[in-house]
C-alpha cells in the first residue's frame, strides 16, 4: 500500500526540521527589522547626548533603512507563512504546537 506524501513526511523528521529552521529564519528577520528600524533612532539620540544639541539627519539614510526594514518584513512574512502552511498540511495544526508535539513524542513523553 502506497502512503501519501503527507504521511511519509509526518513520521520522518525533515518536516520537523523545515518548520524549525523556517521559524528561525522568522524570529532572525523579525529582529533584523527591529535593529534596522531601532539603530538610526539610537544613533540620533547618542549623538545629541554627546554634542549637547541637534544632530543632521540623513533622510537618505532614513529613507534606506525604511525600505531594508521592509524587505525584512516581507521575508519574515514568507518565512512565517511557510512554517505555517507545511505544519498545517503535515500535522494539522499550527508550527509551535507541531514542534511542541514533535519535541514529546522525540523524547517519549506522555501527558496521560
Amino acid at each position: 500500500m502506497k502512503r501519501s506524501l503527507r504521511e511519509v513526511l509526518a513520521q520522518s523528521h525533515v518536516a520537523s526540521v523545515t518548520i524549525a529552521v523556517l521559524l528561525l529564519g522568522f524570529i532572525n528577520t523579525a529582529f533584523q527589522t527591529f535593529w534596522t528600524l531601532i539603530a538610526p533612532a539610537l544613533s540620533v539620540l547618542a549623538t545629541a547626548i554627546a554634542i549637547f544639541g541637534i544632530p543632521f539627519i540623513s533622510w537618505t539614510y532614513t529613507r534606506m533603512s525604511l525600505i531594508t526594514a521592509s524587505t525584512y518584513v516581507c521575508s519574515a512574512a514568507i518565512n512565517f507563512s511557510a512554517a505555517w502552511l507545511l505544519s498545517r498540511w503535515i500535522y494539522r495544526s499550527g508550527p509551535f504546537r507541531s514542534l511542541i508535539r514533535y519535541y514529546d513524542e522525540l523524547i517519549g513523553r506522555n501527558h496521560v
